[in-house]
């Protein structure tokens, strides 16, 4: 008896465990990110693809914008912008999806923009949450100076 739990036991972590391998393996195929589809550029040319990111130069004739990627390893893809109504500026935040047709380049086909000072507005807001939630803690909370570390109150044990 006490050798089928230790078996059974076995045998549900090693299919956890190749389970979580196959996985792995078959991420970057199901569901790249950027730093996979543009290192295996090959497999991916012509294809539609979306990201998000800062805005870091425009070019003179507005034709052609450079954007940092918002996710690690944060790099810079060109975008044409040929044939959009937006016309983003330098910082504003963007999320493109176009066809990948270029080592580092992408033809945006639709474009969201959000400027930069109003991306930044949602920390501004969530400040008046901040007292709110140091209320709740500090109500069923003490710090206790000898030990220190929290505790319980009292009346809430």
């Amino acid at each position: 008896m006490r050798y089928r739990r230790f078996m059974l036991g076995f045998f549900l972590v090693s299919v956890l465990f190749f389970l979580m391998c196959y996985s792995s393996l078959e991420h970057d195929n199901k569901d790249p990110d950027m730093e996979y589809i543009l290192e295996n550029f090959e497999d991916y040319n012509n294809t539609w693809i979306s990201f998000g990111g800062k805005v870091e130069a425009l070019d003179e004739s507005g034709q052609e914008i450079t954007v940092r990627l918002s996710e690690p390893p944060y790099l810079s893809i060109n975008v044409g912008t040929e044939g959009l109504k937006e016309n983003p500026q330098d910082g504003d935040i963007v999320e493109v999806l176009g066809i990948l047709d270029g080592k580092n380049h992408v033809t945006a086909e639709e474009m969201l923009i959000s400027e930069q000072w109003k991306h930044d507005l949602i920390y501004v807001r969530s400040i008046p949450a901040i007292p709110f939630a140091l209320y709740i803690f500090f109500r069923r909370w003490k710090f206790n100076r000898k030990t220190f570390r929290f505790e319980r109150r009292v009346r809430d044990a």
